[in-house]
């Protein structure tokens, strides 16, 4: 009896799970994918169904909509690479990813990384105006959270300069200073920062309805899944799990990578879906919560909700 031929590669086991992180990162973010074309088009659908929504409204869904596609088609184009069209490349695909990264000349990896920032920088955009907007546009209230989205730009530029410099092996890059740390931190702390205070302010404006107009009308606009897609609760919880995993350099952050650049479109246009079917809260749902009169309007461009007045 022959005994059974082994065809494992003679690789290290780190390196090993390093190309199977790589490839399945890319399998959980096309399944991400195929959920963000679902939210897309029915947020279109939606969009056109209501004719006094934005044309604004429009353009931001899709421009997030093809920063998601060009996302995951680089990283698919990039494991193509990997074990198809370069299987023979000297060292291995292992050898591949770290040389090709570090090269930082591959078109696939600048448009991947950078449309990931810019998918941030817009998803934590509208969540900032959704802060303002729930919290009766005081500007007084942005200060904190202005700042830190100016800072999360800045070192986003920094970032990708960082991993686009050749030698700088790409997302891995581990140098003295790592602006990769100081960026995903300060998005995650915006996010969680301002979610907290939307779902907050959810929470005292849905008892404030329930006491002046009755339990189904504030049921209708502050709901529990209302309130998780407001405050972009599935973005937060992916950038938390991930900025752990990249601080502690852990291996598992590429399954998250891709996932989170499609979260990072899908919140945004969640958010848009839910103004577009006129259950999210405009600039004039509350003009002023402390007053005895409570006046729920539409908005044009931003709520469809019926208009309603009632003396609490």
């Amino acid at each position: 009896m022959h005994p059974i031929r082994s065809y494992s590669p003679h690789e290290p086991q780190e390196a090993i799970w390093f190309e199977q992180s790589i490839m399945l990162g890319t399998f959980v973010g096309a399944i991400a994918y195929g959920m963000h074309v679902i939210i897309y088009f029915a947020t279109i659908i939606h969009i056109y169904k209501n004719s006094r929504v934005s044309f604004l409204s429009t353009m931001f869904a899709t421009v997030l909509f093809g920063l998601g596609t060009v996302n995951i088609a680089s990283n698919i184009r990039f494991n193509e690479m990997i074990w198809i069209l370069d299987r023979d490349y000297p060292g291995g695909p292992f050898a591949f990813i770290q040389q090709q990264e570090a090269l930082a000349t591959r078109t696939e990896d600048i448009l991947g990384n950078s449309v990931t920032i810019i998918a941030t920088c817009m998803a934590d955009g509208l969540l900032l105006y959704r802060y303002f907007v729930v919290w009766n546009q005081r500007m007084q209230y942005l200060i904190i959270p202005g700042m830190l989205y100016l800072a999360s730009i800045t070192f986003s530029v920094l970032f990708i300069l960082q991993v686009s410099q050749p030698n700088a092996n790409g997302l891995w890059a581990r140098t003295t200073f790592d602006f990769g740390v100081p960026y995903w931190a300060l998005t995650m702390s915006l996010n969680i920062i301002l979610t907290l205070m939307i779902v907050s302010r959810l929470f005292f404006l849905r008892r404030l309805a329930v006491t002046c107009i009755g339990s189904a009308h504030g049921k209708m606009y502050t709901n529990i899944a209302a309130i998780i897609i407001e405050s972009a609760l599935p973005y937060g919880l992916v950038s938390f799990i991930f900025i752990v995993l990249y601080a502690m350099r852990n291996t598992g952050e590429n399954l998250f990578i891709p996932l989170l650049a499609q979260v990072q479109c899908i919140s945004p246009e969640l958010i848009v879906l839910q103004v577009a079917r006129g259950h999210a809260w405009s600039k004039s749902t509350m003009a002023e919560p402390s007053l005895p009169e409570m006046q729920f309007t539409t908005h044009p461009m931003i709520d469809q909700a019926p208009e309603i007045t009632h003396q609490c």
